[in-house]
């Protein structure tokens, strides 16, 4: 699994380049708003009203049209088209990553998740020390935590990211978390993997990680559309398959 999800990474990019039909739309909201009108939302409020995951990228992709937008009743067909047509990920691994959280569905249907059931700890998927959200151990795992996102920001001193550097606020935070989560059980297959993604999926066209754009993937689950380096579905099936996700 290891092996693939580092394979995978490499080609983890926008799938989409004409976003008319995913613009990012506030997730409390059922307007169909330009990108441009944004506010940072309140998480809880939003896990109660709609129902959103802990990850902030499979937020995004919900928020951008991918997924059903209410984050609600999403089947595993709807997971495979969303993750693939957002960003290129393959159809088995979205399958098999789906069928961990099968067994925590609240949607009163065993082949449906509603995104909140993503808050259950599972490998690949949900796990302590997370870049901008707390630890179930304290009883909020799914809300963006403004305090400990800015411990992780706080390495990103220039306009990009480079490896290194993400690698280091990545192992800070987990240094972070085990030292006060005396359950502490971290993922390292999800949780570099994770870093890995967005290293690659936030570029721009100069295909260098914009600290601009993490920042507003994890503050706002939002993709800044028209300035992603994006890769169509007919540059990439040609290396699906092994080399995917």
């Amino acid at each position: 699994m290891l092996a693939k999800i580092g394979l995978s990474l490499l080609f983890a990019t926008l799938a989409i380049c004409d976003p008319k039909d995913h613009r990012w739309h506030h997730p409390l909201s059922t307007d169909r708003k330009a990108e441009g009108s944004h506010t940072l939302f309140n998480d809880r409020q939003l896990t109660i009203s709609l129902g959103r995951s802990p990850c902030p990228g499979i937020n995004a992709i919900a928020n951008h049209g991918y997924l059903p937008r209410n984050g609600l009743n999403i089947s595993l067909e709807q997971f495979i088209t969303g993750f693939r047509d957002g960003l290129n990920f393959d159809a088995e691994f979205v399958r098999d990553a789906v069928k961990v959280y099968q067994p925590f569905t609240t949607t009163g249907y065993n082949n449906t998740l509603n995104l909140k059931d993503l808050d259950h700890h599972s490998s690949p998927g949900e796990h302590d020390g997370s870049l901008s959200r707390n630890d179930l151990f304290f009883g909020d795992n799914h809300s963006f935590n403004k305090t400990i996102w800015s411990t992780v920001a706080a390495h990103f001193h220039d306009d990009t990211i480079s490896i290194p550097v993400a690698a280091r606020a990545r192992q800070d935070r987990f240094d972070a978390a085990r030292a006060i989560n005396r359950e502490f059980t971290p993922s390292n297959i999800s949780s570099f993997g994770e870093s890995a993604l967005y290293l690659k999926a936030m570029r721009g066209q100069d295909k260098e990680t914009k600290t601009e754009y993490v920042q507003i993937l994890f503050r706002e689950s939002r993709f800044l559309m028209r300035d992603l380096l994006c890769v169509p579905h007919s540059d990439t099936d040609h290396r699906r398959g092994t080399n995917s996700f």
